[in-house]
């Protein structure tokens, strides 16, 4: 080792190698999306992880050999095989590539690099000044600073919505036009519950319920609230949850619990949906869209055709969202708060 670190080498080597294996650590989350979260080949949790491990050690393998046989052509045979390689650097190697393909696995968040295709890059630009005409709701998602201690303008807010019939309900095509940007989180809170209790706005409350739970992480305990699943895949035994931050994960739960919740409604033979995430087309009443802000975040996982087919109610489950409207005035906000146990 003393003899390495003094070589006129060693720091072009050491740099070859970091980057090297950050592509590895591209590779590697890639893979795990494509075969875990994707289940690209089977919906067996098990049976993909063997995939998994099998076709990521093997790629990083042999795009290693390859790496070895470019940089060092003197070396007679097959480098990555020869005795020489495998009682020396192979140990500084594979057993690190080994411990991350694990550790991805595991603590998915923990990876170095995430897989995000570039077709799929967000750049970020200013966030230009609200236009009057947008819905109350939209208005506090841009984060614009709570300012203002001006009591004309809250009062005039007041009025508004003292006045604004059930027409900003977000299934509604007009908005009201209403601007609570001068006003502190409380009362922009307060609001938004106003909107939810009087005119049933699902958008007003998905909001508030999100900047209320927005400081605690959606999977860091052993539970998720059912307010942080968009979609869920009923197993045997479990679920798979697609969440609202564009997570994944898995529950322990039955489809009594499921059926018991009315946010959830069964819309395929194993497909639950939140409908406090989606809408209603005017034009398609028996189809359900997702908010775009949420369809965006869950894009990585559920690519738009794949989204399109879990989404879409199969016939003769369809009278369930019409259900789901029958039972709006009555709904408790409550139970988006209900948890789930992780499995």
């Amino acid at each position: 080792m003393a003899d390495r670190i003094h070589s006129k080498r060693f720091m072009a080597v050491w740099i070859g190698t970091v980057l090297l294996l950050l592509v590895y650590a591209m590779l590697i989350s890639y893979m795990h999306t494509a075969l875990v979260l994707r289940k690209r080949f089977s919906r067996n949790t098990k049976l993909n992880f063997m995939i998994y491990i099998v076709f990521s050690s093997c790629v990083i393998l042999a795009l290693h050999g390859v790496v070895l046989e470019v940089l060092l052509p003197d070396k007679p045979g097959l480098i990555l095989l020869s005795r020489w390689y495998l009682t020396t650097d192979f140990w500084f190697f594979f057993p690190i590539v080994a411990a991350y393909i694990l550790c991805v696995h595991r603590f998915p968040k923990w990876g170095l690099l995430d897989w995000l295709p570039f077709g799929q890059m967000t750049i970020h630009l200013p966030a230009p000044k609200p236009q009057p005409d947008r819905h109350p709701a939209l208005l506090l998602l841009e984060g614009r600073p709570e300012t203002c201690e001006n009591q004309d303008t809250r009062e005039h807010v007041a009025d508004q919505l003292a006045k604004s019939p059930r027409q900003t309900s977000w299934d509604n095509v007009q908005t009201t036009t209403m601007d609570l940007s001068s006003l502190t989180k409380a009362e922009s809170q307060a609001t938004l519950l106003n909107l939810w209790q009087r005119d049933r706005d699902r958008l007003a409350l998905m909001v508030y319920l999100l900047r209320k739970w927005e400081d605690e992480e959606t999977i860091g305990g052993k539970t998720i609230k059912c307010l942080n699943a968009v979609i869920i895949y009923k197993e045997q035994r479990t679920a798979d949850v697609y969440l609202h931050d564009g997570k994944f994960c898995r529950i322990d739960i039955t489809t009594k619990v499921l059926r018991e919740n009315p946010w959830l409604v069964k819309i395929r033979a194993k497909v639950y949906v939140n409908m406090l995430f989606f809408r209603v087309p005017v034009n398609r009443p028996t189809m359900l869209e997702l908010t775009a802000e949420i369809k965006q975040k869950l894009h990585r996982l559920l690519p738009e055709e794949k989204l399109k087919i879990l989404v879409t109610p199969s016939r003769e489950l369809r009278n369930n969202i019409n259900n789901f409207w029958g039972i709006i005035d009555t709904l408790d906000e409550n139970k988006l708060e209900e948890e789930f146990n992780l499995a």
